[in-house]
């Protein structure tokens, strides 16, 4: 899928220059001036005739149009607000949920690691209505297409479409899908999982079945994936 995250551009010589957010743990950084005189420090992760893609360390970037970024996507930070209107012309947004746990989820159609988990992402939307919010975003693009599959799948839960809310993806910096926000009653994530969580052993349904039936103990928090 395409990078979740709005890279920082520049326009230069008539080409782009794209600045790429990245966490602490960056490769080697290089000292790149660009053509209006200012200096990133930054790796090259990409070149070609038009464009160069660089990494760019999180903690060097103060501003992005005048504003501070907000805090990573990561466990024990506030999730990210939203309001938005899914597939079936309802408005959803997440503090609707407050008072109670909810899961974003962030899937494809198409994804063959989404389709492995879609038959316990119903299962919890039919076990724990009312105990458990669940907001799914799908990141296709052709919406007959997903249509058609949550018709076959017989999919009852409520479906966002990232096409006509792109910046979803960016708010919760989604990398890949499928892509799983645990968040508490509280609005703060609990716990995130990156790919399919029946393919492999995962503490997913351990860790979502704590959070229903009680306060999320501290090592939920700390011990989050990705």
């Amino acid at each position: 899928m395409p990078d979740g995250k709005r890279p920082l551009a520049r326009a230069v010589m008539g080409g782009i220059v794209s600045l790429v957010l990245c966490g602490s743990q960056a490769g080697r950084a290089d000292e790149v001036k660009l053509k209006d005189g200012a200096t990133v420090s930054a790796t090259v992760l990409q070149r070609d005739g038009e464009t160069v893609i660089l990494q760019v360390p999180r903690a060097s970037v103060e501003l992005v149009n005048g504003a501070p970024l907000p805090p990573p996507v990561a466990a024990g930070t506030p999730a990210p607000e939203f309001t938005a209107v899914d597939l079936a012309g309802v408005t959803r947004t997440l503090s609707e949920h407050r008072g109670h746990p909810a899961l974003v989820q962030f899937w494809a159609s198409w994804c063959p690691h989404c389709r492995s988990d879609l038959s316990l992402v119903k299962q919890l939307f039919t076990q724990h209505q009312g105990k458990l919010g669940l907001v799914t975003v799908s990141i296709d693009q052709d919406l007959e297409q997903l249509q058609a599959f949550l018709k076959e799948q017989q999919v009852a839960f409520p479906v966002i479409a990232a096409a006509s809310h792109p910046d979803l993806a960016e708010r919760y910096e989604v990398q890949g899908v499928p892509a799983y926000y645990l968040i508490d009653a509280d609005g703060v994530i609990a716990k995130t999982w990156s790919g399919s969580v029946t393919e492999h052993p995962s503490d997913f349904e351990e860790v979502v079945a704590r959070l229903i039936s009680g306060p999320a103990p501290q090592a939920a928090a700390a011990g989050s994936a990705n």
